[in-house]
């Protein structure tokens, strides 16, 4: 249910309908309001004598104040207009520039949706007011304080929109987009591999339980497998790891998922092998699937390569003949890899789950160091072979990652992604200058692994 409940959340998020239907809420609410408070104002009451300066408010006459609000709503309207088609060139920039994949990254800025959301909660509040002062015109009720609220609305939506402007002119540089792909990647980072004592010292209970349970192989501990089909195709957007190890718990079987959160699964693909003795541990199958969420397109929930692959299509399409932008590239390699080196003082997450009672319930493919260090590299590496300034600034991303290895995975990466790099170098012709540049770094990348791996003797 958790992990459902972020699915949801993240597609609220990343949506244009949430945040402004919010805020029209709200403005039918401070209607309904301050109409009350007009309405009980019509009559002479204590109110009125203890706050005098409130009969001025409704000295003006009805003609005028219908005139205000249809003049304010018919500008809200025809500014919440150009606001759109703003957001729309915005979009369609993005999509050209970065990637259709950032649409989403668009989408979710809650100050663009806000700003959609003032723009027509101002309109439906204008609309309201005006509705009820031709309802009641026989009587002639004069809201007062509704239209001069309607006044002090009128200006905030100038200011929005100034504000607007700026943000939308903030929000399509190559820079800032960046960043915010990489602040978004670092703000998941936590909960993908988290950093602290409590979930350390589990990870080393779990890796503790690895050793034991791996000495007798899991088939050998059970009399029946099965193999467990996908009913669907989809990308597995979040997988409920505690679900799925309370229902193994519950039904005394061991459960092997074959497939990570951002993989996609085609029809009668295999999601997890199931192990068991009694028969009846098998009527539980419905619900174990229940606990993989497919969908349509990957999601950040549980998926630390989306984000990635997110920078790495801005870098792509920086180094495309099109638009030619290696600096844009270049910024991107820097965010990876102070991202690559964050990961790589973090303990990664087990593989193997155990109940209370120790007994292994639940075996998932691991994270590991080298595929979001390949996911991240590679493409780059590829399509940036061409770009001396990108080459360059991959060794020395390679060579901030080694100060920070710990273990061999990683630094059999560095050296893997530094023999790749060494590689397609020499098959181009490049000056003697920028070769020797090159090859320079890449030596200081070599000598840092070597000390590493004499240390780690």
């Amino acid at each position: 249910m958790h992990n459902k409940l972020l699915t949801l959340l993240e597609s609220v998020r990343t949506s244009f309908w949430f945040i402004p239907s919010t805020m029209v809420l709200i403005a039918t609410v401070l209607a309904k309001l301050f109409l009350a408070f007009d309405s009980y104002h019509q009559e002479p009451t204590e109110l009125s004598q203890l706050l005098p300066f409130l009969t001025q408010i409704y000295q003006a006459s009805i003609e005028s104040i219908r005139s205000i609000l249809t003049l304010i709503a018919g500008s809200m309207m025809t500014v919440t207009s150009i606001a759109f088609s703003i957001t729309v060139v915005a979009l369609s920039l993005a999509s050209s520039q970065f990637g259709p994949r950032l649409i989403r990254h668009f989408m979710a800025d809650k100050g663009t949706q806000s700003v959609l959301g003032v723009f027509v909660s101002i309109f439906i509040y204008c609309v309201l007011v005006l509705q009820a002062t031709k309802e009641q015109q026989e009587q002639a009720f004069v809201p007062g304080l509704s239209a001069y609220f309607a006044v002090f609305l009128s200006f905030v939506g100038v200011g929005v929109l100034i504000y607007f402007i700026h943000h939308v002119a903030q929000a399509i540089q190559a820079d800032n987009v960046v960043n915010d792909v990489y602040c978004r990647l670092l703000s998941n980072v936590d909960e993908w591999f988290p950093d602290n004592d409590s979930k350390s010292q589990a990870g080393d209970q779990n890796s503790s339980a690895d050793v034991a349970i791996n000495t007798i192989p899991i088939e050998q501990q059970y009399k029946h497998t099965k193999t467990v089909l996908a009913y669907d195709d989809g990308y597995i957007q979040a997988l409920d790891t505690e679900r799925l190890l309370n229902i193994a718990q519950h039904n005394h079987v061991t459960i092997n998922v074959n497939c990570l959160a951002g993989d996609f699964v085609a029809p009668n693909a295999t999601l997890f092998d199931i192990y068991y003795d009694q028969q009846d541990a098998l009527q539980c199958l419905d619900e174990m699937r229940e606990c993989f969420m497919l969908g349509s397109k990957r999601t950040p929930i549980q998926d630390p390569e989306f984000a990635i692959h997110q920078l790495v299509e801005i870098a792509v399409r920086a180094l495309s003949p099109g638009i030619n932008d290696p600096y844009t590239a270049i910024t991107v390699v820097d965010k990876l890899s102070a991202f690559l080196c964050i990961l790589a003082q973090r303990p990664f997450p087990s593989s193997q789950q155990v109940d209370d009672d120790g007994v292994l319930r639940v075996i998932t493919k691991p994270f590991e160091f080298s595929a979001l260090g390949e996911a991240a590299f590679n493409q780059i590496r590829q399509y940036g072979k061409d770009s001396i300034a990108v080459t360059v600034r991959l060794v020395d991303g390679l060579y901030r990652i080694s100060c920070c290895c710990n273990n061999a995975e990683q630094i059999q990466f560095v050296a893997r992604q530094a023999e790749m790099i060494e590689e397609s170098t020499s098959q181009i012709f490049i000056s003697t200058y920028d070769l020797h540049d090159i090859t320079s770094r890449l030596a200081k990348v070599k000598a840092k692994l070597s000390q590493l791996t004499t240390d780690g003797e």
